[in-house]
């Protein structure tokens, strides 16, 4: 904790400047020993030697004056939070943000007038140790009793203030004044939230970009534009964080009303000291503990309440989704956050969630199902959410068909953002022209195809992401893929190869019927009780060791390197020795299978040769007798590559999918075997052209090593014959 000397200076360690800097604590060292110009420690009696202090003020000028440094840039603003923050330490976290809020919207409704006057403040300018300000307590009490007489906001925080008023009032003050305004300070309080010891004021909250998009979700800024007034509800408001998202996307020209449901008296005068000081009116704001309906608000932005795994109940998260439906109005909007597992994810069969998911499905009230990258909410970074978008619309020209949107292999970046507000704006709502948007996230749905069926297992509420509505999509893709064959038969002609290789622009047509094709996961393809029997079977990798992989083996080793490209294939081998003593249960592969891996990102290869050993995390796929009469390894890798994540998304701690999670196309069988012919000539003209540009590198690679060891040597060019 920092220190204040006599004069009142500001002191800091070198652990706080990193933390200050947002940097580790070695980088200060760095800096010190690398630059002249940082600050040098403060020296004085009272001061452990073994512990270097600096001048605060010396070093946030020293930091700001070389912007590269640390991770953030520093401000004035920032020394005051960070000081205000330390000193807060005394009070308790809790009773310091309370009381900390509380002066701030006292002196937002009191005309913006300092805590402390300004003759006081001049006259004698206040210490931590300084005695009770009996004078600056009575004041500072008499106002807020003045501009909160009925104890909404601030007046209880204000008068169980006590002996700390002499110190925290100034410093409050300074807060304000380093940050412009009030309102300034006040975002920048909560910005700190997650290093104050709160949990309430952080456990919960989501990413601000994932804020935006509920609030453009919403529709409330369409409403206020439209109206000149919108009124905005959260069932479960907490600090108002969702609620604040919302009103940041409206003009500040319309009229908005929040109101919001927070049990927690804390959290609930927060989030209207939040409100009051960000310029909402009194009678438009309405944050209370017990439970209100919000039939007369044109939006509702929620989240539901996060459950463990272990305790999470997929039939109470439906049923608090049902509530929230139930109570919408004709053209009201509900937007909701709640954990994939209910919302999203394929359910058990033959249970109760399955049932209600299905109820809601039916009611033509869901809009929108979009399911988020993970890590969405910092805090529980294995929490994996969507979003579910219900809006009550009597004329809707979809009616019968849902929006589904999968992003959860994507960062959710503001131009996600942007584009996902307007694939739902502009599909069932007013304006809808579906010839003049192509939608790129998101894509329709027959509800009758989502709901379960007797004796079939639940579908998962994810689609393929589309690049455009089908009909324009598919000639698009005919035409280039007409270009690309035509551009590669020329290049043969020029080189003068006769290799054949099959056209894929002559065989490649648009359906005449364009509609999306049922999908199957490979969950269920290894289904032992599917019909007929699994289509595949899931094959183990091994943990091998380090130290029994070499460069030259009998066996090749297929892991994660290999699949991802971080490795060249059959660059890794093990000898057939060292396999059958330390791995003895280890099993070869066969050709045909097909070698996937999900981590560190996804990866598939096909080993047509066989007789390889799968390294975990990697696993293999391998298509039963019955598989094979309706796909072969080929098109079933192909149709993995096609199904597959991109990537990660930052925070997360899991990828977006799971191998069994993975659903890929159901081809007719006629297809299946023209595609399988088709990538057969590719993948061998591929391997011929890879083949070449390694012949191409030793070429090269000789010659120069030659001439440079001085062993050969080059003469001139044979002229050419007549």
């Amino acid at each position: 904790m920092p220190d204040l000397t006599d004069a009142g200076t500001l002191l800091i360690s070198m652990p706080e400047i990193a933390d200050l800097a947002d940097v580790r604590r070695a980088v200060v060292t760095t800096w010190r020993r690398r630059h002249a110009d940082f600050p040098a420690p403060v020296a004085g009696q009272e001061l452990d030697a073994s512990i270097p202090m600096f001048h605060a003020p010396d070093v946030v000028r020293w930091l700001a004056a070389n912007p590269r440094r640390g991770n953030r840039q520093i401000e004035n603003a920032d020394l005051r939070l960070y000081l205000l923050r330390c000193l807060g330490q005394r009070l308790g976290a809790r009773t310091f943000v309370a009381t900390a809020s509380a002066l701030l919207c006292l002196r937002h409704l009191d005309d913006d007038e300092p805590l402390v006057p300004m003759a006081a403040a001049a006259a004698a300018p206040p210490t931590v140790g300084a005695e009770k300000d009996d004078d600056l307590l009575a004041s500072l009490r008499v106002r807020a009793e003045r501009v909160d007489p009925d104890d909404r906001l601030l007046l209880s925080e204000v008068m169980a203030l006590g002996p700390h008023a002499s110190w925290l009032a100034p410093a409050v003050d300074e807060l304000v004044e380093a940050a412009y305004n009030t309102r300034d300070a006040f975002g920048r309080l909560l910005g700190a939230r997650h290093r104050f010891n709160v949990p309430e004021l952080y456990t919960d909250s989501v990413v601000p970009r994932l804020a935006h998009l509920i609030a453009e979700l919403s529709g409330a800024r369409e409403q206020a534009r439209e109206t000149g007034v919108v009124h905005v509800a959260d069932p479960a408001a907490g600090a108002g964080d969702l609620l604040a998202a919302v009103h940041a996307v409206i003009d500040e020209a319309e009229d908005v009303k929040l109101s919001g449901v927070e049990p927690d008296r804390f959290l609930a005068r927060l989030a209207r000291r939040r409100f009051t000081v960000a310029g909402v009116a009194r009678r438009d704001l309405d944050i209370r503990a017990a439970a209100s309906r919000h039939t007369n608000a044109d939006a509702v932005v929620t989240r539901l309440p996060f459950r463990p795994a272990e305790e999470r109940d997929a039939v109470e998260v439906l049923a608090a989704v049902r509530r929230i439906a139930d109570a919408l109005s004709s053209r009201q909007t509900a937007v909701i956050l709640g954990p994939a597992e209910a919302l999203v994810d394929p359910l058990p069969v033959h249970r109760p969630a399955v049932r209600r998911r299905d109820e809601l499905l039916t009611t033509g009230l869901v809009e929108a199902v979009i399911h988020l990258p993970g890590g969405m909410v910092p805090f529980r970074p294995a929490y994996r959410t969507a979003l579910w978008v219900l809006r009550r619309e009597e004329d809707a020209p979809a009616h019968g068909r849902v929006l589904l949107a999968d992003i959860s292999d994507r960062e959710l970046t503001d131009d996600i953002v942007e584009t996902l507000v307007l694939d739902v704006a502009t599909w069932r709502r007013d304006g809808f022209r579906p010839d003049e948007h192509l939608r790129v996230f998101a894509s329709q749905a027959a509800i009758s195809q989502l709901t379960t069926r007797p004796g079939e297992a639940s579908v998962a509420l994810t689609a393929p992401r589309p690049t455009g509505e089908p009909s324009r999509r598919a000639a698009r893709a005919v035409v280039r893929i007409r270009e690309i064959d035509d551009r590669i038969a020329s290049h043969r002609e020029g080189a003068g190869t006769g290799d054949a290789m099959p056209g894929f622009g002559g065989l490649v047509a648009e359906r005449e019927d364009p509609r999306a094709l049922p999908t199957a996961s490979i969950a269920r393809l290894a289904r032992a009780s599917a019909p007929g029997g699994p289509l595949l079977r899931i094959l183990p990798g091994a943990r091998i060791a380090p130290g029994h992989v070499r460069p030259i083996g009998n066996h090749s080793v297929f892991g994660a390197p290999e699949l991802t490209g971080a490795a060249r294939v059959g660059g890794r081998r093990i000898d057939r020795m060292v396999l059958a003593d330390a791995y003895p249960r280890a099993a070869l592969t066969q050709p045909g299978d097909i070698i996937v891996t999900t981590g560190p990102r996804f990866g598939a290869h096909l080993d047509e040769s066989g007789y390889s050993i799968i390294e975990f995390p990697a696993r293999g796929l391998r298509l039963t007798d019955a598989g094979r009469a309706v796909l072969t390894p080929r098109v079933l890798a192909a149709l993995l590559v096609a199904a597959a994540p991109t990537g990660r998304a930052p925070g997360a701690v899991r990828g977006p999918r799971r191998l069994e999670d993975l659903c890929i196309a159901a081809l007719p069988e006629p297809v299946v075997r023209r595609l399988d012919t088709l990538l057969a000539g590719a993948d061998a003209r591929r391997a011929q052209l890879l083949h070449e540009l390694d012949m191409l590198d030793e070429l090269r690679r000789t010659t120069v090593d030659g001439l440079t060891d001085g062993t050969l040597t080059l003469v001139a060019a044979p002229a050419p014959s007549p």
